[in-house]
């Protein structure tokens, strides 16, 4: 009974018995080296997923201020079709909808690479550049506009609120681009460099216990 049982093991480790023989110091290090592995991903995993949270957040507030837009172009869009809050309204549904999406695909990034969406950060870009131009359109109408002075029967002071909203959003989405093009081009070399000093670590800590 107890070869049977003993078979399995041996078999499922056949290659590491061959390598190290009977050598106790050779079975040791392949331990060692087994709880170094293990020590980089436990690690690492923390690191990871306290990245996600300031991800998350960012899309939270994009999402929040692009409804908040959503919420005060279209009431003047619903008054009566005017260029300037057509697209004002357009680039706030693009923004809450990627913002949507991102936030939904970040956390299946550690399953597969289409799932990565920082390597998207020309989109985020892109937006950024859409917002910066609403926050344009609208500064030249109202930023020194008196408040009493109304434009197209819109509350000037409503309005104020709004273009300086639009410009967060535009902050907002260069931070995540930004972001994504670090992450994307010097992200592997930061992990890279993260992995050494993580497996330094622990290999002193298995050659202090050896």
């Amino acid at each position: 009974m107890a070869i049977t049982k003993l078979l399995p093991v041996l078999l499922k480790n056949k290659e590491a018995i061959l390598e190290d023989g009977l050598d106790p110091r050779a079975h040791a290090q392949r331990q060692a080296n087994n709880g170094i592995g293990y020590g980089k991903k436990a690690a690492a995993a923390p690191l990871r997923a306290w990245e996600n949270v300031p991800r998350m957040v960012v899309r939270g507030l994009q999402f929040l201020l692009g409804i908040v837009i959503v919420g005060i172009y279209g009431n003047r869009v619903s008054d009566g079709l005017s260029p300037e809050w057509v697209y004002g309204l357009a680039v706030a549904g693009i923004s809450c909808v990627t913002a949507v999406a991102f936030a939904i695909a970040a956390p299946f990034g550690a399953v597969s690479k289409k799932f990565k969406t920082h390597r998207l950060f020309t989109w985020d870009l892109a937006i950024f550049v859409l917002w910066i131009v609403a926050f344009g359109i609208f500064a030249g109408i109202f930023l020194h506009r008196d408040s009493k002075n109304s434009y197209k029967g819109s509350s000037t002071i409503v309005e104020k609120a709004a273009m300086w909203i639009d410009l967060v959003n535009a902050i907002l989405w260069l931070v995540s681009g930004t972001y994504g093009f670090v992450k994307t081009f010097v992200g592997g070399k930061v992990d890279t460099l993260g992995t050494k000093a993580t497996g330094k670590l622990f290999g002193k800590k298995q050659e202090a216990r050896l």
